[in-house]
């Protein structure tokens, strides 16, 4: 059989090969063969991941029968958005299985509803929670005296000001210098404002 695999992680700290392994070696104990979608570094609270939205159009073309996540909280941590891709792919005829216990989420039983229900207000209560010691910490450092965010990025204006004269745009420079292009914006600002002074 073929399946498809989704993996996800949401921080930069994470990594997909603990859920790549654990899918490979269950569909190896199986016989099945895998097309695997990702999404790396993305939140499961947003709808329009990548990996996702490839996911569910392979599924439209019938590529596969199954979709194997290693946890369902990895599909998605809002219960509406969980609720909507497993109906979605229940009226493909495909079904959800979850590698970590090798738990078949069936959508056409009760039984099956109830516990896609309660894994994904699971998922979604442990989003909340973590947003919250999320918050609490960096208050608690904040309260320290301690700046919190990310570092000021030191973009020079004279550079700036050379890839304007090219004719670059905004996000071109954004791009080329890595950094965001609000950052951009705000430092042509500033160079237009030094300009008008002198």
């Amino acid at each position: 059989m073929r399946v498809g695999a989704y993996l996800r992680t949401s921080t930069r700290k994470q990594d997909l090969d603990p859920q790549r392994r654990a899918v490979e070696e269950w569909a190896s104990r199986r016989g099945h063969e895998l097309a695997v979608f990702e999404d790396d570094h993305v939140s499961g609270r947003r709808s329009d991941r990548r990996g996702v939205e490839d996911l569910l159009a392979a599924a439209e073309r019938r590529e596969f029968a199954l979709v194997a996540v290693v946890e369902l909280s990895r599909l998605g941590r809002s219960i509406g958005f969980v609720h909507q891709t497993v109906e979605r792919l229940r009226k493909l005829g495909i079904k959800v299985v979850l590698v970590s216990s090798g738990t078949v989420l069936d959508y056409d039983t009760l039984e099956g509803r109830a516990l896609i229900g309660a894994l994904a207000l699971a998922a979604d209560i442990e989003w909340k929670l973590i947003q919250e010691r999320n918050e609490r910490g960096r208050a608690t450092i904040k309260a320290k005296g301690v700046k919190v965010g990310r570092k000021p990025c030191n973009v020079s204006l004279a550079v700036l000001a050379a890839l304007r004269e090219k004719g670059l745009s905004i996000r071109a420079i954004a791009r080329e210098l890595r950094v965001s292009p609000a950052t951009v914006g705000r430092r042509i600002q500033a160079l237009e404002g030094t300009a008008q002074a002198s």
